[in-house]
């Protein structure tokens, strides 16, 4: 979508999840799926929570191809268990590679119908693709699940400011930041949305606000760029003002002062002019 609206907007919710988080423990695994591979595998040659251990310790390394290569390996050797088929589509999605991951999440959706995680994978792998109808899908089926799931609360902000149902994205945003009042990317994407429909001076409301109880450097940097943007319409402003005065009397001293002075405020503020960098 994530500027990926804040996909993501800002970025949609937190990233995707791999199955298990880095570390593997049987034990842990609630999955009630044991039909073996159709191909023996030997034990001794391959085992699937060494491979999981080793395509995770690849992705902490930032090999992703290594663990692409291994998350395969996973696949081919264990079919029938879902952790090599959501390890590959989360890896997929990071790659870029959408429609694969979405190829992915389906078949490990068919293996655990009930488990959340996995529709949120795919409703990411589909926004992606915008596949805004089936991604909606989705969210709501993660959020039957727990209904206060604020990432996908956020993620169905996403889609429908995307395909501008402005009002709605709106209330979603707001559901968001009301489960957890300091969610800034629902923040900014409701700051985004505002500014869309032409509400900047209450898009600069909102972050002032937001930032009254919570440090987000995020919105720190949207709020200086909407007041530096404010400012830069103000001077566009001032200067046609100006210029239209100069029109009716060029000779008038004051006026013209001024209008050099907004020149100069343009060329600094657009980057054509510093002489000097502020000392902090």
């Amino acid at each position: 979508m994530s500027r990926q609206r804040h996909a993501s907007c800002h970025d949609k919710g937190e990233n995707l999840c791999f199955w298990p988080l880095i570390q593997y423990k049987e034990q842990e695994m609630t999955t009630t799926v044991t039909t073996p591979s159709p191909t023996p595998v030997q034990d001794s040659v391959l085992d699937m929570p060494s491979l999981v251990q080793e395509g995770s310790r690849c992705l902490e390394n930032g090999d992703l191809p290594g663990a692409l290569a291994t998350f395969q390996k996973v696949v081919e050797a264990f079919p029938q268990r879902p952790e090599g088929h959501n390890n590959l589509g989360a890896l997929y999605s990071s790659l870029g590679e959408h429609a694969k991951a979405e190829a992915c999440f389906d078949t490990v959706i068919a293996l655990l119908p009930d488990n959340p995680g996995l529709y949120y994978n795919r409703g990411m792998a589909r926004s992606s693709q915008e596949k805004f109808d089936t991604a909606r899908e989705d969210f709501r089926r993660v959020l039957e699940y727990n209904s206060k799931d604020t990432d996908c609360l956020n993620n169905l902000g996403v889609m429908d400011f995307m395909q501008g149902r402005f009002e709605s994205a709106r209330e979603y945003f707001a559901m968001a930041m009301e489960i957890r009042p300091d969610y800034d990317r629902a923040l900014l994407n409701l700051c985004d949305l505002e500014i869309a429909t032409g509400n900047g001076p209450l898009a600069i409301q909102l972050c002032e606000d937001f930032l009254r109880n919570h440090n987000s450097t995020e919105v720190k940097r949207a709020l200086l760029t909407m007041l530096s943007t404010g400012c830069r319409e103000a001077l566009d402003k001032a200067g046609q003002t100006a210029r239209n005065l100069m029109g009716q009397d060029d000779n008038d001293p004051e006026i013209r002062g001024q209008l050099v002075r907004i020149q100069k405020a343009q060329k600094v503020l657009d980057g054509a002019v510093i002489d000097e960098m502020p000392m902090i």
